[in-house]
């Protein structure tokens, strides 16, 4: 069956993975040190993303753990923060998004995502209106690798599993996918992404956005 349907991952293929000095603005603004920041950014973040905590759950707690008090006007700083984290863009990937879309493409974005993050991107990211469908863990209360959230995807966007490809920076994301029927494709970098969709019949496709970010 021919793909109707693409499927993106956002941290790591749409949103480009941050490095440690992308962290910075969020580390300087906690005032602590790089090791003790990382530990504490994920040692709750998939609660967080499941909607198992709240922003002011999880920020506050980080917040007070700094020295800080955890108020309402400080949490709000750090999802602010956050979300500017995220919001960084792979504009090749995006090229490709207007052209799928153009080709008639259903188009949709599957991630584990806190409800803080998701509705910074929604506010800021006018492009994101090019999709049809969000499949975000915090609204769902389950996550990547869970097949569940894959099948719920499939579901909101009315295809089935064989006429969609799902694009993902892990393995296990990827093979999950592959286990509910899924095409998938571990995401590296835009140049090593156009030979692998070939079989698909979307090597052009990618290409086109390249010739016009490039």
């Amino acid at each position: 069956m021919a793909i109707s349907t693409v499927i993106f991952d956002w941290g790591g293929v749409l949103s480009p993975a941050p490095t440690f000095a992308d962290y910075e603005p969020l580390r300087q603004a906690l005032e602590l040190d790089v090791l003790t920041f990382q530990d504490l950014y994920w040692r709750k973040r998939d609660p967080f993303d499941l909607d198992l905590l709240s922003a002011a759950d999880y920020w506050g707690e980080i917040a007070r753990i700094a020295g800080g008090t955890g108020s309402p006007e400080e949490v709000r700083k750090l999802e602010a923060l956050d979300g500017a984290l995220w919001s960084r863009l792979d504009t090749v990937l995006v090229e490709w998004v207007r052209v799928l879309r153009a080709q008639k493409f259903k188009l949709g974005i599957l991630s584990n995502m806190s409800k803080s993050v998701g509705g910074h991107l929604l506010r800021t990211h006018k492009w994101l209106e090019l999709f049809d469908h969000f499949c975000f863990s915090s609204d769902l209360k389950f996550g990547k690798p869970d097949p569940a959230i894959y099948r719920a995807c499939l579901d909101g966007l009315k295809v089935t599993a064989a006429e969609a490809l799902f694009i993902d920076d892990r393995e296990v994301n990827i093979k999950a996918a592959r286990g509910v029927g899924m095409h998938g494709i571990v995401f590296r970098t835009a140049d090593h992404l156009q030979p692998e969709l070939a079989p698909h019949g979307l090597a052009e496709s990618l290409a086109e956005a390249m010739r016009r970010v490039r």
